[in-house]
């Protein structure tokens, strides 16, 4: 059994699986032979504990669960594997690295959700009423920009009285068919202060604004942790 654990390793692996073609010689970095010749698969090769790199946690969850991670987020990501494998104190499975990323990540229901929206496009202008619930209190947040998302967080600042600037935004399809869903990754700078958020929805806009309040309730609640430790 041949198993990588260096970030760089995992990385490389990955990166070779991903030209690797069926009609072609055995061509990967640090995999002499095809595994399918020993009667293995590749759950066998990215083995993820305290040493490994945003590399080998970004190949788990895209063969496993179908997401593509930006770097950045690869990056913050592999931090909060890399801790949860030290306090483990051994090799995490990709179901417990999925899980960690969700935990993280998906926070797009509480203190705000987003429960519905109307949305007006006149000569490249945006104009939206979006739908959230507070805390349990509904609200309708109007805002405009050059797009729904700008839209959407013009809305958003006005409701928290911020400053909210994009960072970087990926999305892309997750599944095929008509139960493909749409992933939304962005990372925000909310009163000077960057913050990532993703979210997963049918419809592709609900999935970059449900994003966005991922990354708005994860500020949320860091700040309540801020506030009872002082």
């Amino acid at each position: 059994m041949y198993t990588a654990f260096s970030g760089s390793h995992q990385d490389a692996i990955r990166k070779c699986l991903q030209q690797q073609k069926a009609d072609e010689p055995w061509s990967v970095a640090y995999l002499p032979i095809d595994p399918k010749d020993l009667g293995r698969d590749y759950q066998a090769i990215i083995r993820v504990n305290s040493q490994s790199g945003k590399g080998g946690v970004a190949f788990v969850l895209e063969r496993d669960f179908g997401l593509v991670l930006p770097r950045w987020l690869q990056v913050e990501l592999a931090q909060e594997v890399q801790k949860a494998s030290e306090q483990k104190g051994g090799e995490l499975e990709p179901a417990t690295i999925h899980a960690i990323f969700r935990e993280r990540f998906i926070a797009d229901t509480e203190p705000l959700s987003l429960t519905g929206y109307q949305l007006d496009r006149s000569a490249g202008h945006d104009a939206i009423n979006a739908h959230i619930v507070e805390r349990g209190a509904k609200h309708t947040l109007h805002g405009e920009g050059e797009g729904a998302l700008s839209a959407f967080i013009d809305a958003l600042m006005k409701h928290g009285n911020s400053r909210i600037a994009v960072v970087d935004y990926n999305e892309h399809a997750v599944g095929t068919g008509t139960n493909a869903e749409a992933v939304a990754y962005v990372q925000l700078n909310i009163n000077g202060r960057r913050v990532s958020g993703v979210a997963l929805d049918h419809d592709t806009v609900s999935a970059s604004m449900k994003a966005v309040l991922s990354a708005w309730n994860r500020t949320q609640g860091a700040a309540m942790k801020r506030q009872k430790v002082a």
